[in-house]
């Protein structure tokens, strides 16, 4: 095994392989590159914690979520305001009639359940 390495190094000139400089250098640059970003990150202020300014309102649960619920009913409804252009009842029914025709053979659509009874008119009843 040692003919063929002299016999490489003798292919070369003689000489030995020169000491990889550059690649030294790149990999002692990307060391400190990486040590200096990685206490750049360690001491710079959380970007993800919470603000503690005293300028934001802090809004109550209940009443955020009876407004996100508006919002959504505003937007079943077909609201123009909301950037709707029909509500979902109009939607469903042009649906169901562009989707009928006198072909089906199926049972297509299905007729939409009954809507449950009023509990009013039960617990009239009930008295």
């Amino acid at each position: 095994m040692s003919d063929t390495i002299t016999e490489k190094q003798e292919a070369n000139g003689g000489s030995s392989p020169e000491f990889p400089y550059l690649t030294v250098l790149a990999s002692l640059l990307t060391l400190f590159l990486f040590v200096a970003l990685m206490l750049l990150a360690y001491y710079s202020p959380d970007a993800l914690a919470p603000s503690t300014s005293e300028d934001q309102e802090t809004l109550d649960p209940a009443s955020k979520l009876a407004e996100i619920k508006a919002k959504n009913q505003a937007i079943l409804e077909g609201r123009p305001e909301t950037g709707t252009q029909m509500s979902v009842d109009a939607a469903l029914e042009k649906l169901l009639n562009q989707l009928h025709s006198e072909k089906d053979t199926l049972p297509f659509p299905k007729p939409l359940p009954l809507p449950p009874p009023d509990s009013k008119v039960k617990d009239k009843d009930k008295k």
